[in-house]
């Protein structure tokens, strides 16, 4: 298991170089990335979005901004994160999902995020989108000694623009699952199937009651399951990413196997790569990639800030409860 910085760094940085690497084959279908590519093993560049090599989407972009509002304001980072959202929208990215994209417009009209999400959610009926998971990640790392705070704030966070059970119940799941295979001494399986009953027990007390995520998961995680394709709903991404991290032994093999799924090719890959890269640590993750990472100067300094945080909260892995 790698060290602390090793596992902080690994996170952020796995998080970003999934979304780089599976951006340009994103909306492609395994045939047609096989006939492309053979498999592939390299950041390409180009895509739907005319990407650079190594150049990250919406998905890094909006971890980050998620992660700097933590950073800005730990206590009650929601109107932090929302005036990162903003800016980062008025600078006109290349894109922006349709669910995340409503809820902001919503919110410049409301100026609630609480009152934006759910207008969208009743003009919307594709709030079950994966947009709330590919941005949950620094959830995990900024309460790190509360698995009820992080479980609050994954839902909080979640809900500003995505007010969906099924969304939110994924979101407190993916942290929680970060939090528990760094915590948990049993096999990768045995983790990721424990995992669902503290997401559960939270639930209930939280009084989410997702209709669909508990079966889909149970289903998908048994060892004969058919592969789910990493499609743009947010349980067939966690899902099928979970897939993948458990039939895998290395954040190379787990990454390369995830992106030549297609389909929702950057989100899967990013929440691949933030799962492998706080398991396997910062130095699994293979130099070529990170090198051609066209913003790994502004992805280090959050993933040093985090670090800071910690040092000053006093977080240490193996005092986590």
């Amino acid at each position: 298991m790698p060290d602390m910085e090793n596992f902080i760094k690994g996170a952020f940085f796995g998080a970003a170089v999934g979304d780089a690497l599976g951006a340009p084959v994103e909306m492609m279908k395994p045939e047609e990335i096989r006939e492309k590519y053979g498999v592939l093993k390299d950041m390409a560049g180009g895509g739907w979005l005319e990407l650079k090599p190594g150049e990250p989407t919406d998905d890094t972009s909006m971890l980050l901004d998620v992660a700097r509002g933590i950073l800005a304001n730990h206590a009650y980072p929601i109107e932090e994160i929302g005036h990162n959202f903003l800016r980062w929208y008025q600078s006109k990215p290349k894109d922006v999902g349709n669910t995340t994209r409503t809820s902001f417009e919503n919110y410049m009209r409301t100026g609630s995020w609480r009152e934006a999400s759910r207008a969208t959610a009743r003009t919307l009926n594709k709030m079950d989108s994966n947009g709330s998971l590919m941005r949950t990640l620094p959830v995990t790392f900024g309460y790190w000694n509360s698995l009820m705070n992080m479980a609050k704030w994954s839902a909080e966070i979640a809900n500003m623009t995505h007010y969906s059970v099924e969304g939110t119940t994924s979101c407190i799941y993916y942290n929680f699952l970060i939090y528990n295979l760094r915590n948990v001494k049993q096999t990768k399986r045995a983790v990721v199937s424990g995992t669902l009953t503290l997401t559960d027990n939270h639930c209930k007390v939280m009084g989410i009651n997702p209709v669909k995520f508990f079966w889909h998961m149970i289903k998908a995680l048994q060892e004969d399951a058919a592969p789910i394709p990493p499609r743009g709903n947010v349980l067939d991404t966690l899902a099928s990413s979970v897939q993948c991290f458990l039939s895998t032994d290395s954040f190379e093999e787990a990454l390369i196997s995830i992106v030549n799924k297609g389909e929702d090719a950057d989100t899967a890959g990013n929440i691949v790569g933030g799962l492998a890269g706080s398991y396997y640590g910062y130095g699994s993750i293979p130099r070529r990639w990170l090198d051609a990472l066209t913003n790994r100067d502004d992805i280090m300094k959050v993933a040093e800030d985090f670090i800071e945080l910690w040092n000053q909260k006093g977080f240490r892995l193996e005092e986590a409860r």
